[in-house]
């Protein structure tokens, strides 16, 4: 198995799909972000519990996207490529940013992709530890 290491602090270098996934957060299109994943993908979501196939997936975006002025930022990444299996797995850090009850709001996370054959087949994300 042939596995290579990338490690990037700027969003451009993320690069591929984690990338294109979170430019198209403030987007707001439920449609779009479950394009990302597979059909039987699973997500562990920040704001959520276990989540499974695009059915379920889809109902957490529309709830997740509703927030005003919704962004997200990459702010770390370390990329494993696996060419022998095509798989990818994205590992970083990540900002999102909105408006809550007037406020501007940050929160700080951290995610896994496992990513195959240009769709997400798990994600994990989880708040930041303080």
């Amino acid at each position: 198995m042939m596995l290579i290491i990338k490690k990037t602090r700027n969003k451009m270098l993320a690069n591929g799909i984690v990338n294109s996934w979170a430019e198209s957060i403030s987007k707001r299109d439920p449609m779009l972000m479950t394009s990302f994943y597979s059909d039987d993908a699973c997500l562990l979501a920040t704001f959520s519990n276990f989540l499974h196939g695009k059915d379920q997936i889809m109902d957490y975006f529309i709830h997740f996207l509703d927030k005003e002025d919704l962004k997200c930022t990459i702010t770390f990444n370390t990329t494993h490529l696996d060419y022998d299996q095509d798989t990818t797995i994205y590992n970083g850090l990540y900002t999102f940013s909105f408006i809550e009850y007037g406020q501007y709001k940050e929160v700080y996370a951290r995610y896994t992709y496992v990513v195959n054959l240009n769709k997400i087949v798990t994600h994990h994300s989880s708040l930041l530890p303080k």
